[in-house]
């Protein structure tokens, strides 16, 4: 059996009709790095972001000033856009359209022998990170408030998964889901200073409006938990390539311990296996038992963020 799906996507701007396709991660703003350029001043640089995951395109702010709304309403999660869906930036409005169809998955003989997806198992690393009490947090503050925090969150991630040379899987309305395709030196290494560089940015974004969390006595933290593993890992539909597997189900696990040990970084016993030396970074906390699974898992909290995968490196000491 295989997918016959094939979906293209791709905006229409309402003033001119010009159609813009959408490519895998398309970011809306006024800079010149943009894929949908908006040259107005009300458009900040990096506005938004359209991105294919679970077999659709999601819309999410990027912390804009003035905000993304989609069919009139503000954007404060990532939502799914649907054909013939209205997004407007300032005054500028574009029409989502899909062409193509989402089929059922279909046998050989009848898709006329279309290719099959090539799923293989391959070692990776894996981060997911999640904001803590994000429920109370949207519970809390005013809806424009909510959407510049968490599009603050969903740009730095992006960036800085990039930058550290990661796979954005997916996000999961506050969760995100990133991997490396290699197990060796560089890629544990920059997982590791992807966590410090993501716990830098809940610092950034707490002073950047202290007011919001003044006001509810609270301070913007992330939980992370990084872990090793063999995923299936391929094309589930046309231009989509997601992983499978029980490390990407533990290392959600994990990184639900982060509130239960009251630490922000956590890291498996796998992990710390793979990279010996960042031991005397860690701290032990003995093996846990997580939902979903029989066998417990040994988990260590970073005290010190090591400058590079070597032995004998001076760590640094930020507040984790």
């Amino acid at each position: 059996m295989i997918s016959s799906t094939c979906l293209n996507a791709y905006l229409q701007c309402v003033e001119t009709d010009e159609p813009l396709d959408l490519a895998a991660v398309s970011i809306i703003g006024r800079c010149s790095e943009c894929q949908i350029i908006i040259a107005d001043s009300r458009v900040s640089r990096r506005h938004a972001m359209i991105r294919r995951q679970e077999g659709g395109f999601y819309l999410f702010d990027l912390g804009s000033f003035n905000g993304s709304y989609l069919n009139g309403s503000r954007v404060t999660a990532a939502r799914q856009l649907r054909h013939g869906d209205v997004l407007s930036f300032a005054d500028h409005e574009y029409q989502y359209g899909e062409r193509g169809e989402k089929s059922t998955p279909t046998s050989l003989e009848e898709s006329g022998g279309s290719t099959t997806a090539l799923i293989r198992s391959t070692p990776v690393v894996l981060l997911v990170s999640d904001i803590k009490g994000f429920s109370e947090l949207s519970e809390s503050i005013e809806a424009d408030d909510l959407a510049q925090v968490i599009g603050s969150w969903y740009s730095d991630c992006e960036r800085i998964l990039d930058e550290a040379g990661a796979t954005v899987d997916k996000f999961i309305g506050d969760c995100v889901l990133a991997y490396w395709t290699t197990v060796n030196p560089d890629s544990l290494s920059s997982a590791l200073r992807a966590a410090e560089q993501l716990l830098a940015s809940c610092v950034r974004i707490y002073h950047e409006r202290p007011d919001i969390f003044e006001k509810i006595h609270r301070q913007f933290e992330i939980g992370v938990a990084i872990h090793t593993g063999k995923v299936a890992y391929g094309g589930l539909s046309q231009g989509e390539f997601t992983l499978v597997g029980d490390p990407v189900n533990l290392t959600f696990r994990l990184e639900t311990l982060t509130r239960e040990l009251g630490r922000n970084v956590l890291l498996s016993g796998d992990f710390v296996r793979q990279w010996p030396e960042v031991r005397s970074c860690c701290k032990n906390h003995g093996v846990h038992r997580v939902k979903g699974r029989v066998q417990g898992v040994e988990v260590f909290s970073v005290n010190e963020f090591p400058t590079r995968p070597a032995a004998g490196n001076q760590p640094r000491r930020p507040e984790i």
